[in-house]
């Protein structure tokens, strides 16, 4: 009997407490005096005047109705300003802390990189996934829009130091503790900063920043969203995971790093691809006038090579022609005689390397007065150009990537076609 009460008593406090009250007596009392009015029940005059009071029942409705719309749209006014900060969330950190998959983007990412110290130990330990993409440090022309983007919040110059002391936190990182800590570089500005938390699972977190043009101090709005916000949430996990796939693994392969190469950049000396590039090389040619302090500086290098079944092919200035001449007239305090001996010094040198390693090393002479010389691999053409009466002599890199590639790499093959193999 008390649970037969019971059920009674919670059935009346929802119909009381519910919302759609008001419309449930409308629909009730209209039903009932319907029906007394066709029976004859209830006379014209009590039905008119339940008629008004079923009116002035529906007003009261819409008037009920119509102040929780406004309060609605109030709140979705609101909206914009609660979602979006000038901070970042204060418990982001924390869960940072405790994360097992985290994708972090962003132009250098040096404070979070260093705020995240303690933790990466622990994360990856546990066989935690941590990948982290920033703004290529080699791109010159990246680095420099970068800046003019985020010029008051780093300062002039200091976008790549940052830059690269992430990357060097991370890669000692990796070095030292291992796990799944995978680094990239990216060869675009994004539009946002993405920290994303575990996103496949049911407590995921996007944290985004976005990156506003020149901001006084931390660029901004930031916001953050969880899989109960809809498909916001995955659109913007969409986007970082797009940066991430677009990005390159760092360190730079020399083909990576040749490949981002856009223009060529003049310089005094090649970087350290040019090295990584000869290693990498399965088939090298390299043409010039001596080319003797490169065989000597490289000579256990191209043995290497030739002991693991590499291909090498070198052509120089035929000592014996008038080439040897016009050569020496480009070179300040260079002469003939001069030119020529070094030219047979490399040839000597070269041709000790092929008796030491049997390897596939091949040597011609060209008659012609070569303007500048190259070394060419698939994936990139070092060019050093041989300037007129300067000591001097500009290099450039161009990557397989690039038109120019073609015509210069055409243009030391036809060489080598037109040049005669060197008989010892």
């Amino acid at each position: 009997m008390a649970n037969g009460q019971g059920r009674v008593r919670r059935a009346l406090v929802r119909v009381v407490n519910d919302d759609n009250l008001d419309l449930y007596l409308l629909g009730t009392v209209a039903m009932v005096f319907t029906v007394l009015g066709i029976t004859g029940i209830s006379d014209a005059k009590t039905t008119s005047a339940v008629v008004v009071a079923l009116l002035a029942l529906l007003a009261f409705s819409q008037i009920r109705s119509r102040r929780l719309m406004e309060q609605i749209r109030n709140e979705g006014r609101g909206g914009a300003a609660a979602l979006f900060s000038r901070e970042f969330p204060p418990d982001l950190i924390p869960r940072r802390s405790q994360v097992h998959d985290l994708l972090l983007v962003g132009l250098a990412m040096s404070r979070t990189v260093h705020g995240m110290r303690p933790e990466l130990p622990g994360i990856l330990a546990a066989g935690g996934r941590i990948r982290v993409l920033v703004l290529d440090p080699t791109d010159e022309s990246l680095i420099e829009t970068a800046e003019r983007l985020v010029a008051d919040t780093f300062g002039p110059g200091k976008l790549r130091a940052r830059i690269m002391t992430t990357l060097d936190d991370l890669t000692a990182t990796r070095e030292r503790i291992g796990g799944r800590l995978e680094i990239r570089v990216s060869s675009v500005i994004p539009s946002a900063g993405f920290n994303c938390l575990d996103t496949k699972g049911p407590r995921g977190l996007v944290c985004v920043q976005h990156y506003e043009f020149r901001p006084k101090g931390e660029a901004s709005p930031m916001f953050t969203l969880e899989p109960g916000d809809g498909g916001w949430y995955q659109h913007f996990i969409d986007e970082a995971e797009r940066l991430w796939e677009a990005g390159a693994e760092w360190p730079l392969s020399p083909s990576a790093a040749a490949a981002r190469a856009r223009r060529p950049t003049f310089s005094d000396e090649f970087g350290p691809e040019h090295d990584e590039a000869i290693d990498e090389a399965t088939d090298l040619y390299v043409t010039g006038v001596a080319r003797n302090i490169m065989v000597h500086g490289k000579y256990r290098r191209f043995e290497e090579k030739l002991q693991a079944g590499h291909r090498i092919r070198f052509l120089c200035v035929d000592p014996d022609s008038p080439a040897v001449e016009l050569v020496a007239n480009r070179r300040p305090g260079r002469t003939a005689e001069v030119i020529a001996g070094r030219v047979r010094q490399a040839l000597q040198l070269l041709t000790e390397l092929k008796e030491a390693t049997g390897g596939d090393l091949s040597v011609r002479l060209t008659s012609h007065p070569v303007a500048m010389g190259t070394v060419v691999t698939d994936d990139a053409l070092f060019v050093q150009y041989y300037s007129y009466q300067e000591r001097r002599d500009l290099k450039f890199v161009l990557p397989a990537g690039a038109g120019e590639y073609g015509h210069f790499r055409a243009e030391a093959e036809h060489l080598w076609e037109d040049a005669k193999p060197y008989e010892p």
